[in-house]
């Protein structure tokens, strides 16, 4: 028995050192995975682009994919990339609080953007094209070190802190850094650099790459910044805006100003429960150094230089409102959020309609007329006139004046008791009061009136017979179309304080204007299949008639 259970030592210790080995493997495995993570996802963090304006000019391309036009407040990543391809003003915002300008056509790809609490954090941006405006906060706003990297077609940059810098593929123009300056890595030359200071500014052309290529030191390059370089545009732009940006984040994170007493966000206006009269809300506020997007309803809204806000809401029609305003960090991470609930209580003031004939507001006509024609004056600001739910096409937006023709034929005056009722819309769609008249039409009664009334058109002999005259479509009295629209124009005399056609006053004809026109369209039932007879009326400014003319329009399609 003793030697049948010898040889199975060996074995039994062989088995223990693989089963050893695999769990060692294992181990080593599941750390380098974890190592992956840590590294390549839990430090990536996200980047701001602001556009301020040109938002159909601004493009990225997410992970590679397709370029789309971009979103303000977009937050991007490691990998993607963001292109300006007319003018525009879009900005990235890095977690350190590094931000960078674009300039028109630019094109640029975010490489990395790793925020390490503890050890060496770094961003990197390959400037594929154009130009870009770099601005870094102070060492004091950062704890640890970060490296920020500019990559060119030509050259590699080190951005250090306080750095005000404008850089392209071919030059770089520095007005401001910490330390000795810029320090700028040549392509293709090998340990060659060169260092760019406040107030300097270095060449990368092709020429000077063939140059320094071929020998020729670097420095020869450098340059002082001239008066004329500090009139570029973008330049000046860009270094005005800077006051306007954000507040950079500390290191820490944790950093609150002192008059916050401690919070992320405060509101100042708007109350709670207030209740508003007029057409916009004001939300207003100020928030802390952690700060990096204040959005109302969804809406970002700008950070002034002291970190305060302010926007004009406009008001919906809704009678109560909820207003969320929220603050978030550069991750995105919403610090704080206060809502206010408003009362709309805003009114808007819309004039009503003037009647002008058959009588005046609340007035009743008793006529055996089978046509009527309705006047008014229109208030100042109305956008549309509306008898009895129905839009006036012929009124224009401006006209002071408005016209509707009662008609038995056209179904819209009836025998017995008719009430027309008018009201006036604004651009915003509010209503004015309405105002109403009646007329109580019999086909054998007489005609009376209640209330005020204007003085009656007279039906005297015309005054200036062959005053009115049509010249379009055609001279003369009448003409032949296949047009469903036909723009009848022409002249009359200047004594002229109105002009009719078919009873309808035209409401763009203004007193003593020597021209009028008129649309006959099947739209607008102005014109029929066949034959049309357009009785035209001028008359004075004590309603008598001037002159008469028929003018036939022969529609034939």
């Amino acid at each position: 028995m003793i030697g049948a259970t010898e040889p199975r030592r060996p074995r039994a210790l062989m088995r223990l050192l693989i089963i050893v080995l695999a769990l060692l493997i294992a181990w080593y495995l599941v750390t380098k995975v974890l190592s992956l993570f840590d590294y390549s996802i839990g430090r990536k963090t996200a980047t701001m682009l602001t556009v301020r304006s040109g938002d159909q000019n601004v493009q990225v391309s997410l992970q590679g994919g397709e370029w789309q036009h971009a979103e303000t407040s977009l937050r991007l990543y490691s990998g993607d990339a963001v292109a300006v391809r007319g003018s525009a003003d879009a900005m990235l915002t890095f977690f350190d609080g590094t931000r960078v300008r674009l300039d028109q056509n630019a094109d640029t790809k975010i490489e990395r953007s790793d925020s390490i609490e503890r050890g060496t954090s770094s961003l990197e941006l390959n400037l594929r094209a154009g130009r870009i405006w770099i601005a870094t906060p102070s060492i004091l706003t950062n704890s640890g070190v970060i490296v920020r990297t500019i990559i060119t077609k030509n050259a590699s940059t080190q951005i250090p802190a306080s750095t005000q810098a404008m850089i392209g593929t071919s030059m770089i123009t520095v007005l401001k850094a910490a330390g000795e300056g810029l320090d700028v890595s040549i392509d293709g030359a090998e340990n060659e650099h060169v260092i760019v200071g406040e107030g300097q500014y270095l060449r990368l052309t092709e020429e000077t790459m063939q140059a320094i290529a071929a020998g020729t030191d670097p420095y020869d390059f450098r340059d002082p910044i001239t008066q004329q370089m500090l009139k570029e545009l973008f330049l000046t732009e860009s270094y005005a805006l800077l006051s306007l940006a954000p507040a950079p984040i500390t290191g820490s994170g944790t950093a609150v100003s002192d008059e916050m007493n401690g919070t992320d966000l405060s509101v100042i206006k708007p109350e709670n429960n207030a209740r508003i009269v007029t057409k916009t809300v004001t939300v207003s506020g100020k928030v802390s150094n952690r700060v990096a997007l204040v959005l109302v309803d969804g809406q970002s809204v700008p950070l002034n230089k002291d970190r305060t806000f302010s926007v004009d809401m406009s008001l919906g029609k809704e009678e109560t409102m909820n207003l969320r305003i929220e603050a978030q960090d550069m991750q995105g991470i919403t610090l704080d959020s206060i809502e206010r609930t408003i009362t709309n209580d805003y009114k808007p003031l819309v004039d009503p309609v003037r009647f002008k004939s058959p009588v005046a507001s609340g007035g009743t006509l008793n006529t055996s007329l089978k046509e009527i024609e309705i006047t008014g004056e229109a208030p100042t600001g109305a956008a549309a006139i509306m008898m009895n739910d129905y839009k006036l096409q012929l009124f224009k937006p401006g006209s002071k004046t408005w016209s509707y023709l009662a008609s038995t034929a056209l179904g819209n005056m009836i025998e017995g008791k008719n009430v027309y009722t008018v009201y006036v819309l604004d651009a915003d769609g509010n209503r004015s009061q309405p105002r109403s008249i009646t007329i109580s039409f019999s086909f054998t009664g007489p005609a009376t009136s209640t209330g005020s009334i204007e003085p009656p058109l007279k039906q005297n002999t015309p005054l200036m017979p062959g005053s009115l005259l049509v010249q379009t479509p055609a001279v003369g009295t009448e003409t032949t179309t296949d047009q469903k629209e036909v723009i009848l124009a022409g002249t009359t005399a200047p004594e002229t304080y109105s002009v009719s056609i078919n009873g309808y006053t035209l409401s763009l004809y203004l007193p003593g204007k020597t021209t009028w026109n008129y649309i006959a369209s099947t739209d607008l039932t102005t014109m029929k299949r066949g034959r049309n007879v357009y009785r035209i009326v001028s008359r004075n400014k004590d309603g008598e008639i001037l002159d008469v003319l028929e003018y036939t329009i022969n529609f034939r399609p």
